[in-house]
């Protein structure tokens, strides 16, 4: 990672991230999804995107993105209901309770299934999507609203090697 800090940008019409409480109370803010639920899509999103370096409370952002869209669609909600059915249902342990290389597979397992792929697909959609993340990774996001890149941050890429002269 890089060591100097980067201040990331979202359009500022665009609403700022959750703030998620830090314990296990999270699971208060959420609509449609249960504590079990809850904490099963956190570690589904957890082992699908393993980043060492991001805060739970990211992926606990991501799993509030997908209660407020199953809350919009029950077919979505429908659809996590039988991934966390799917996961829970592979072992005699709760999936959120196996150790990484259980999770995984179990999630090789069921990677065919459409429940699978609204979590996969899901988590990408909104993890990735989130301001700390992009801070985490070094991304500046948008510019257009500081005057875009020309003047600003064109060239300042300080964790690539300096091109060879003459290129």
């Amino acid at each position: 990672m890089n060591e100097t800090a980067i201040t990331a940008y979202k359009d500022p019409k665009l609403p700022p991230p959750v703030d998620l409480p830090e314990g296990p109370e999270w699971v208060g803010v959420l609509k449609v999804f249960d504590a079990h639920v809850a904490e099963t899509l956190v570690a589904a999103a957890h082992t699908l995107y393993p980043h060492q370096t991001l805060p739970e409370r990211v992926y606990r952002r991501t799993v509030v993105a997908f209660d407020a869209l199953a809350a919009r669609m029950p077919a979505v909600a429908q659809g996590f209901a039988e991934f966390v059915d799917l996961v829970d249902g592979a072992m005699p342990v709760p999936f959120r309770e196996l150790s990484e290389s259980y999770r995984v597979n179990t999630l090789k397992g069921i990677e065919a299934t459409p429940a699978f792929r609204l979590v996969q697909r899901s988590t990408v959609r909104f993890l990735y999507d989130d301001l700390e993340v992009w801070q985490a990774f070094g991304y500046e996001g948008a510019a257009v609203q500081l005057g875009g890149y020309v003047d600003r941050g064109f060239n300042d890429l300080d964790w690539l090697p300096e091109p060879p002269p003459g290129i």
